[in-house]
């Protein structure tokens, strides 16, 4: 493709000869000129964005000029380096012109707001990416087009009542807090007068319980053996930590400590948003040690993945995913949710184990990295609770046996209680 310096004159000449439909300019790589079948020129800014080629027509040629279009680019170019896409901008603005406020408007602000939290370390950046999914997938769909800044307490019980009958109870509770923490945050910004959702409390939700049984164990373990090595390594890796998905696949060398072999995962990783040091156990560190030997000189990341603009593997749940993969092989998959096991299924498992062995609730919430040691109870003491249920049950067992033996004392005539009594 032809690059040439943008003048007012050279852009004239191509517009007359014709000689080419799209040439860039030789200043700004991302800027173009552009002309159509029918004849209309346009100044074009094309760029990657969010992993996909993005497209903003900035504006017409001769109506805006060469100084107007590069000035414009830069400016997109901005929008994009914060993470905005500049095509939203541009219909957020005239929706605003339009005197119309759109949720996915706010979302927007929010989003750039977040992103200067990042920035400054206060936010993590795993936690932007779960809000635009759950943006996506959930919470734009219930508001649409409205104007939000209509919005009425009736109006926010429909979407409470949508989300209850739509959803499950795990997905409606991050929504609402999405919403809230959104229209939070615009009322805070002055954007709007009031939260009407923030009335409207999380949604009861049965707690997730699926653990390894031993047999499960055995299986996944050997499903393992037919995995490249990257993969077999990560999973062990996560068994042996207890540490969350993301963690363990963003793993970098710097954070391992081969001497005291620990690993230090900083407070941008953490869900605590605290720092957590995790000892790592002599398998563990054999599978570092062949890693490390393998590794390219210069490589940040454990388990690296090129193709991947993250640079390490990620994990994805649809079909040709590899834990998908290895959980087929294992007889572990399954179309029923609760009955699937899941990649944190892992953490939980490991928790468990330590728990059955006897291993107190304030080790196994300093080993998770838990804020509090209610969560490590809440999430795991209940496997604790097969013994007091037996006793309870031997209770109930012995309680039904001494009614029998009152209720057959009960059938016998005097003569036969006295006799009984004798004998005794």
């Amino acid at each position: 493709m032809q690059r040439l310096k943008f003048t007012k004159s050279t852009l004239s000449k191509l517009a007359v000869t014709g000689d080419t439909a799209r040439c860039g300019d030789s200043e700004i790589k991302e800027l173009f000129f552009e002309i159509s079948s029918g004849g209309g020129q346009k100044f074009k800014l094309i760029k990657k964005f969010e992993g996909r080629k993005l497209t903003v027509t900035l504006g017409s040629f001769p109506t805006m000029t060469v100084e107007q279009a590069r000035r414009t680019a830069l400016e997109c170019l901005e929008l994009m380096r914060k993470g905005i896409n500049p095509n939203a901008e541009k219909k957020a603005k005239r929706r605003q012109h339009q005197n119309v406020f759109l949720f996915s408007d706010l979302f927007n602000i929010y989003k750039a707001d977040f992103e200067v939290r990042i920035r400054a370390g206060e936010r993590r950046r795993k936690s932007l990416e779960d809000a635009e999914s759950m943006y996506k997938q959930h919470t734009h769909p219930l508001f649409r087009s409205t104007d939000i800044r209509l919005l009425s307490n009736e109006d926010a019980r429909q979407v409470i009542g949508i989300l209850k009958t739509t959803k499950s109870a795990a997905t409606s509770n991050k929504a609402l807090t999405q919403i809230k923490s959104l229209f939070n945050f615009a009322k805070r910004e002055g954007l709007l007068g009031e939260n009407h959702f923030a009335v409207f409390k999380k949604f009861a939700e049965q707690p997730r319980e699926r653990v390894l049984t031993q047999d499960e164990e055995i299986r996944l373990l050997a499903a393992l053996d037919d995995e490249p090595k990257i993969y077999k390594d990560i999973v062990l890796i996560a068994l042996m930590t207890g540490q969350r998905k993301n963690c363990v696949l963003s793993m970098r060398w710097e954070e391992i400590d081969p001497h005291q072999g620990i690993w230090a995962i900083p407070a941008s990783k953490a869900k605590s948003k605290k720092g957590l040091v995790v000892p790592l156990i002599p398998s563990a560190m054999e599978i570092l040690q062949r890693r490390s030997q393998a590794a390219e000189q210069g490589e940040g990341f454990v388990f690296p993945n090129k193709r991947s603009k993250l640079g390490h593997v990620v994990e994805k749940t649809g079909q040709g995913s590899f834990w998908r993969r290895i959980t087929m092989r294992a007889g572990l998959y399954s179309d029923d949710k609760a009955q699937r096991l899941t990649f944190h299924d892992l953490r939980r498992s490991t928790a468990t184990r330590m728990a059955r062995a006897g291993i107190e609730l304030a080790i196994i919430q300093k080993a998770l990295g838990h804020s509090s040691i209610a969560i490590t109870q809440r999430t795991y003491a209940h496997h604790d609770l097969s013994q007091v249920r037996a006793g309870l049950e031997h209770i109930q067992a012995t309680s039904n046996k001494l009614e029998g033996l009152k209720a057959e004392l009960q059938a016998l005539t005097p003569e036969q209680r006295k006799e009984l009594l004798g004998g005794l």
